[in-house]
């Protein structure tokens, strides 16, 4: 059996894994010049490390990273351990808010309401019953169940700055839930950067006989009587028994719309957000903690600052201070025309909010990133929505992106959850 997956991010690389474990013949197609789709990172000449264009950490609860970095012989260089984290209160600076007793000593809430929140917060983290959740919004419950104080303080301020004040009140319950569910104090990271343990993946899938193809930004796919044939610019035209495109659904879109014109549809008639992200080196500190969830206003536009040297040694990276600031936004909208110098400048001005010395001049240098398809909104009754893996009416083909891991959030451990979910569905060809 032979069959094509395309897009070499996280989801991809887990397909390809499972598929070539059980004698399938895999040819891996990737855009970029290089493997780790949303995960993939850039190095500059001084630096011992790569470092990911668009942030991410792990969890220690993430069990499909881990399962994964056995199978790839990448175990080594996993590395967790706990870095700090504040949030911006209205009238009180940062403060910590990342365990029970941060929530006690939180300065802008009564007792009362701490107590009500802490109980439902234990709730959500050992509950597993999140389909009841999607019915009411992540608004309603908290101000239900844990105060509309609480509401107003702390989980409005972090709904609107990930979705903006259009779409926060829309997002369900279990979305939040999701969130905090899997969440644990001690995060993740790799040696070398997230680039190091996608190129484990690429040796075992070399080793195990799957074709990399990459710089394949033009693919056809055409059906045939037995499946499907993939012409890549440069890579010439390829049988296969089936197809998987392991990519967003404006991918998707753009690779089968003619073959499969009700999913496209379906998938990008659903809400989404991209994101933006700046990357700032400095010459000093900004801080002292890892990540600074921020109030998002008019003139803050980020909803988080992550100062990735607070978690990652500098030395790896030549002894620059390396922060991200990143804000989801809707592709339509004003906003998401603005140029880098902008982007930039922006995230200078918020870097006071954080550090009242900070001054531009600490700037070494900039980078922007951006990406159409981030963030799934996902409102009432979501699951409703999610699309089928194996594409409807459409033999041999799968489709894996991030409308697919709901309720779970984007991340890199449920996609490569999603990948090994979608081999099996390929792998049921195999044994008819």
């Amino acid at each position: 059996m032979q069959v094509a997956v395309i897009g070499g991010g996280f989801t991809g690389l887990a397909c390809a894994t499972i598929l070539a474990q059980n004698g399938v013949d895999v040819f891996l197609y990737e855009k970029n010049e290089k493997l780790g789709g949303l995960a993939a990172g850039f190095q500059e000449l001084t630096w011992s490390s790569t470092l990911e264009a668009f942030y991410h950490h792990w969890f220690k609860s993430d069990e499909h990273v881990q399962r994964f970095a056995k199978i790839w012989n990448a175990e080594e260089g996993l590395i967790f351990k706990r870095p700090s984290s504040v949030f911006q209160t209205e009238d009180n600076g940062f403060v910590p808010l990342d365990s029970a007793r941060a929530l006690l000593q939180y300065p802008e809430l009564a007792i009362i309401d701490k107590l009500r929140m802490g109980a439902a917060l234990a709730y959500l983290k050992f509950s597993k019953k999140w389909r009841k959740l999607e019915k009411i919004s992540a608004e309603e419950w908290c101000t239900q169940v844990m105060g509309a104080e609480g509401f107003e303080r702390i989980w409005k301020p972090l709904l609107v700055g990930k979705f903006g004040e259009h779409h926060a009140s829309d997002v369900n319950m279990a979305w939040l839930w999701a969130r905090l569910h899997c969440r644990t104090p001690e995060l993740g990271t790799y040696q070398g950067g997230f680039d190091a343990f996608v190129k484990k993946a690429e040796v075992f899938l070399q080793r195990n006989r799957v074709r990399i193809f990459k710089e394949t930004e033009k693919i056809q796919l055409e059906r045939t009587r037995q499946g499907w044939t993939v012409a890549a610019t440069n890579h010439g035209i390829q049988e296969h028994d089936a197809v998987v495109i392991a990519a967003s659904p404006r991918a998707f879109a753009r690779l089968a719309s003619a073959h499969a014109p009700e999913h496209v549809a379906a998938t990008l008639g659903q809400p989404s957000l991209g994101v933006q992200v700046v990357i700032l080196a400095l010459n000093q500190k900004l801080g002292e903690h890892y990540w600074y969830s921020l109030k998002r206003t008019a003139l803050q536009p980020f909803l988080a600052a992550i100062e990735h040297t607070n978690f990652v040694d500098s030395a790896q990276y030549d002894g620059e201070n390396l922060i991200y600031l990143a804000k989801y936004v809707d592709v339509k909208s004003e906003e998401w025309k603005q140029s880098d110098e902008q982007l930039v400048d922006w995230a200078l001005m918020s870097c006071r909010f954080i550090n009242s010395g900070f001054h531009p001049d600490w700037l070494i240098r900039s980078r922007v990133f951006r990406e159409e398809y981030a963030q799934p909104i996902v409102g009432l009754n979501a699951s409703r929505f999610v699309p089928p893996i194996h594409v409807h009416g459409v033999p041999r083909l799968f489709h894996a992106s991030l409308a697919h891991v709901y309720p779970w959030d984007r991340g890199t451990n449920f996609a490569l959850e999603l990948g090994g979910r979608v081999a099996n569905e390929v792998l049921k060809i195999k044994k008819r």
